[in-house]
């Protein structure tokens, strides 16, 4: 694995600029770049997905399946640092950029397993979810973390550790904030994925 440093990454965009300045993989070199800067350098992470985000925009008309997958990550990522920053207006509204490219993303996925895409916008309606609870916006929160749920139902009962663990989560979220907002849980999107949790350590 590659040693990420300052001046490892200096010398791998230098020399992709050369290459192609514009293409996809400078995108998402700029997009690990902000993704790993730590959290005192908020601006600069900030500065390194705008400049991931033009390029995948860019592309977005000769290459849009690879082009939206990118953007998605990027705002996706960007929302996780203005959640850790507690900036809950620009998180809410990254996250919300991410939710609908996902969705855009699975609604297109014919004819192939949409298992990946699925648990992509399973993420970023988690992220969504937290934007939306700092935001103090429990009832939108409430109804993202239901959407999720209901996105990510298709893996209960599964042996995927990384859809479980984030379906656990969300469930956990869902119970919280209805409790908060006075609302009785959706039995009808709980009940399916209990029997199936039932019926996976059954066998």
């Amino acid at each position: 694995m590659a040693d990420n440093t300052d001046e490892e990454y200096a010398l791998r965009l230098s020399y992709l600029e050369q290459t192609d300045p514009n293409s996809l993989a400078v995108a998402r070199l700029y997009l690990e770049m902000a993704s790993n800067q730590p959290p005192d350098q908020r601006s600069t992470a900030l500065s390194l997905f705008d400049a991931a985000d033009a390029i995948f925009s860019s592309h977005l008309p000769t290459a849009r399946d690879a082009a939206v997958a990118g953007l998605a990550l990027s705002l996706n990522n960007r929302a996780a640092l203005e959640i850790e920053a507690g900036e809950w207006d620009w998180a809410v509204d990254a996250a919300c950029q991410a939710v609908e490219l996902r969705q855009d993303r699975l609604r297109n996925c014919v004819g192939r397993k949409d298992d990946s895409e699925r648990l992509d916008l399973g993420y970023s309606l988690a992220a969504l979810v937290l934007a939306l609870q700092g935001a103090g916006k429990l009832g939108p929160a409430r109804d993202a973390a239901c959407e999720a749920i209901m996105v990510l139902g298709k893996f209960a009962g599964m042996r995927n550790q990384d859809a479980f663990v984030l379906l656990t989560k969300l469930i956990c979220l869902y119970a919280d904030l209805c409790n908060r907002t006075g609302q009785t849980p959706d039995a009808g999107v709980l009940l399916p994925l209990a029997k199936a949790f039932y019926r996976a350590i059954s066998v």
